[in-house]
């Protein structure tokens, strides 16, 4: 027997993933937009003819829609977000979260019969309160994995043998770096936006990791501290203030330089130095000014090496594989249709042959 309440979740949250009011659901369905308020009410089950006209116009299997959606809250006080303006409508943030919940049934789903690689270190959770200072719960986390001193050299790599999922996604907007989630008992996810740029991309995976281990639930001040988390996990002030002390705005080489060994933004390192009080203030605010001059304030010079997130793209090949190379039968197995899989799923294989060749 179909459970109504759980089709009505999903359908809703299908239909916002997609970024569509219940009016555009409506139209493509060729149903009235009062069916549709009913059925996301549950009010009203889906019969087989609805389902399949529901499920064929947000492009979906009938299965997914029958999959138990989130109940209320227990999904979204997981989730955080790394955004480049606090200002984002309410449908964009609701299409995000959409896409994050959508994206895991995927990817466990993919998981399926898959044997798992075990890892020398896991990220595992580590409260502000229990270190003092998110600071602290970097170089915490750092000697937990045996981090040696000095930058970190593949950060995905990294992240992703500790069982962190990434995954390079469109998210909608310029204004969303990132977004994470890591509800209880399942591995932690992190969809990052697409076309970051390496040192961006970089600073947004510390951040949204800072969340991870810090914040099961949302606070004040998770920005901040997820900020400070990133800067320290990434550049320790022990290793980094000798080479800052004394920085001044004429030494834009010298961050040139530095930017390339720490795999860091020359903003971020600017960033640092103000934190760890190697520049003024006022000085802080001049750099600040010639990176807005030079139009570095997006794009800086110095192009870093990208670093291609792996784990998913092995378990699209082993479920290839398991499957003898039918991809509409790992679609069924990622809860979606053949077309939307092989835009969204197959280029993540070839990235990764491209990947393996280029280390050969």
């Amino acid at each position: 027997m179909t459970d109504t309440a759980a089709v009505a979740r999903m359908v809703r949250l299908v239909r916002e993933a997609r970024g569509w009011f219940q009016r555009d659901l409506a139209t493509a369905a060729d149903i009235s937009q009062g069916f549709v308020s009913k059925i996301e009410q549950g009010l009203l089950p889906l019969t087989a003819e609805y389902l399949d006209k529901v499920a064929a116009a947000l492009a979906v299997p009938t299965d997914l829609l029958l999959t138990s959606g989130p109940v209320g809250g227990v999904e979204t006080t997981c989730l955080h977000h790394r955004r480049r303006s606090s200002v984002m409508s309410v449908n964009s943030m609701r299409a995000i979260e959409g896409l994050t919940y959508l994206t895991r049934l995927s990817v466990d789903g993919l998981s399926v019969d898959v044997d798992s690689v075990p890892s020398k270190h896991k990220l595992r959770r580590m409260p502000i309160a229990g270190h003092g200072a998110a600071a602290a719960v970097a170089a915490a986390l750092r000697a937990a994995w045996d981090l040696p001193e000095g930058p970190v050299e593949n950060l995905v790599g990294l992240l992703e043998s500790a069982g962190v999922r990434i995954m390079r996604r469109d998210l909608g907007t310029a204004a969303q770096d990132a977004v994470s989630t890591w509800p209880a008992g399942q591995p932690p996810l992190i969809l990052i936006n697409r076309d970051l740029s390496p040192d961006r991309e970089r600073f947004t995976l510390a951040h949204e990791v800072g969340h991870l281990a810090m914040h099961e639930l949302p606070s004040e001040d998770q920005e901040k501290e997820a900020n400070e988390f990133a800067g320290e996990f990434l550049a320790p002030a022990s290793d980094l203030e000798p080479l800052l002390h004394g920085l001044t705005v004429r030494q834009f080489p010298k961050l040139a330089e530095l930017k390339m060994t720490w795999k860091v933004s020359m903003a971020m390192l600017i960033q640092r130095a103000a934190d760890l009080d190697c520049i003024s203030a006022s000085q802080f605010k001049s750099f600040r000014i010639r990176l807005n001059q030079y139009g570095w304030t997006r794009y800086e010079p110095g192009d870093l090496p990208a670093e291609t997130p792996r784990h998913i793209a092995g378990l699209v090949t082993a479920q290839l594989d398991r499957h003898g190379h039918d991809i509409d039968a790992v679609a069924g197995q990622a809860l979606m249709l053949p077309e939307p899989f092989r835009r969204h799923y197959m280029p993540l294989v070839v990235d990764e042959l491209d990947t393996t060749a280029v280390r050969s």
